[in-house]
Order: C-alpha cells, then sequence, then structure tokens
C-alpha cells in the first residue's frame, strides 16, 4: 500500500441486477487499493439486488446500502454524491465490475501528475451474442488544452464510469434527475470544468450489455438527448465556454428527432425560432431532407 491513502468513494446505482451485484461488488472488495468507501443507492429495486448489497455489507464495512424510491439514475448518482466523503470519486453501474487493481494505479496517477479527470478504456461484453467490444484509448495523454472539444471524440469521453474523479470536480456537476441520456449533459460539465484530463489505455472497466440495468434499462425518451444538450448549451454559455459546436450537435439531434418519428411518438408542430435555429446549423441535404420530413409528417411550423 503507497504511503498516503486517501479515500476513494465509489457510487454504485442498484436497480435490477440481483444476477451480477455480487460480482461487481467481489471486485471492489478485492481491490489492492483498501481505503474505499462503497456506497450503494438501491433505487427502488423489485429484486433481490439490495438484499445481497445488504449481506456484502454486513461482512465488509467499506459498503453502506441506501434505500430510496425509484427516481432513476441520475438521482442516484446525485445521492451517492450527497452521502460521499472521498477525495477522489468513482462511478460503477452494478452489473459490471472492474481490474483488481485500478484504484491502486488511478490514486498512483492521481497523487503524481494531479489531473482532474483519468479516462481509461473499456471492455463491453454482450454476453447474450457472445461478443466483446473493446473501447480503447490509443495512448496514454495529458490534454490541457481546448479540453471541452474532447465531448466530440467518442465514446470513451461521455461514459461516467471510465473516469476517476477529483472531488472538486465532482460535486460540481449533477446528474439531470427525470431525463436519459443524463451523461450527454455530464460529460461536457466535465469536460468544461477541468484544467487537466490525462487518458490512459489501460483497460479497467469491463461493461455488461444488460437492458435489465439502472443505467442500461430504462426506455429511452428521443426527446431527452435534445433536452440534455440544450441544458449542457445553457450552462456552458454562463462559463463563456464556445458552443458553436454543440449548437451544431444540438440540431443534429433535432433533426434525428423528427426523422425517427414512429408510432411511439409524434411531433405535431415546431416554433419557427426553432426550425430556423436547427436550419442554419444543418448542412445542405440534412436541410433538404428535413423539409422533406416536415411535410411528410405534417408538422406545423407555428
Amino acid at each position: 500500500m503507497m504511503s498516503e491513502d486517501p479515500l476513494v468513494s465509489v457510487i454504485i446505482p442498484v436497480y435490477g441486477v440481483e444476477r451480477y451485484i455480487g460480482k461487481c461488488l467481489d471486485t471492489l472488495i478485492n481491490q489492492t487499493y483498501r481505503n474505499l468507501e462503497i456506497l450503494v443507492i438501491n433505487d427502488g429495486t423489485k429484486d433481490k439486488s439490495a438484499d445481497i448489497a445488504k449481506s456484502y455489507a454486513a461482512k465488509d464495512k467499506r459498503i453502506k446500502v441506501f434505500d430510496f424510491e425509484n427516481g432513476g439514475v441520475s438521482f442516484a448518482r446525485n445521492r451517492g454524491l450527497d452521502l460521499s466523503n472521498g477525495e477522489y470519486i468513482s462511478f460503477i453501474d452494478g452489473d459490471d465490475w472492474i481490474a483488481p487493481t485500478m484504484y491502486m494505479d488511478l490514486v498512483g496517477i492521481m497523487l503524481k501528475d494531479n489531473p482532474d479527470m483519468i479516462k481509461f478504456s473499456v471492455d463491453e461484453f454482450d454476453v447474450e451474442n457472445n461478443k466483446i467490444n473493446k473501447i480503447h484509448f490509443d495512448k496514454e495523454e495529458i490534454i490541457t488544452e481546448d479540453l471541452v472539444n474532447r465531448y466530440f471524440d467518442g465514446v470513451l469521453y461521455i461514459m461516467p464510469c471510465n473516469g476517476f474523479y477529483k472531488r472538486a470536480l465532482a460535486v460540481q456537476v449533477r446528474y439531470p434527475e427525470g431525463l436519459t441520456y443524463e451523461d450527454n449533459y455530464t460529460a461536457g460539465m466535465y469536460l468544461a470544468l477541468s484544467h487537466k484530463v490525462m487518458t490512459i489505455s489501460q483497460v479497467y472497466y469491463f461493461y455488461r450489455v444488460n437492458l435489465s440495468g439502472a443505467s442500461k434499462s430504462i426506455s429511452k425518451k428521443p426527446l431527452d438527448k435534445c433536452l440534455v444538450i440544450k441544458m449542457l448549451i445553457d450552462d456552458l454559455k454562463q462559463k463563456r465556454v464556445n458552443v458553436d459546436k454543440f449548437l451544431w450537435k444540438f440540431s443534429i439531434e433535432i433533426y434525428h428527432f423528427i426523422r425517427g418519428i414512429n408510432n411511439l411518438y409524434r411531433v405535431y408542430a415546431i416554433q419557427r425560432s426553432m426550425y430556423n435555429y436547427v436550419m442554419s446549423n444543418l448542412d445542405l441535404r440534412r436541410k433538404f431532407v428535413l423539409r422533406y420530413l416536415i411535410y411528410k409528417n405534417g408538422v406545423k411550423i407555428k
């Protein structure tokens, strides 16, 4: 064990993961780094996930289980932040697992290089189809400039669980409750508020494709992605961040929302100011397609 042992708070939202929470907690209690605070946030699960976590807590005092009514993964992560005491923050989904030296290695990097956030590689396990998707950084990199635009460099910058955060950074960012696609907001805020980010190619996180888990089961609401990106744009503007690329992304998401009209939802009308705003950020091909879709689906411009 290293001479300095700062406390690491691990926040685990739990919902519908009774088949997997044991493996998740096993990889935490067997970490080579011992000074952990493991906060299991029971998000009103209807299965035995919370009971299993409580049986682990009875054997390891580092594990604490907190029961709440169902509020969604953003609610659970925010409650975990409120309850945490660690100098560093880590988010783990209850159906995933981590490498045994993850926290030993990451705390060592924090103490040596002092980044605000470390992002690392992920292996995604699609158990049903027996596939492994390797989502890896190519190299180790220390980034201090143009951080917010790393948002557009792929999913590794969007996922929260492949990040290791200084507390001073993590507590400034709240997950948008009641909305899906929450990480599309938080990723941008983490980057905007950071002065130094480190990426490493080492795989520490193993992500299970499980449609019943807390962060993966909720039916995605197509409009939510537009809403969280609009929230991000508004908050970035307050911090005087250039949002030109985010305006483009917002317009693209509105375009896909209208393009995706199906028997689950329908767009009846769009404000003229919003229509003009979106059109101003689309390329020529998408402008033609959007005009056609609005005409085809009888969407009124008011």
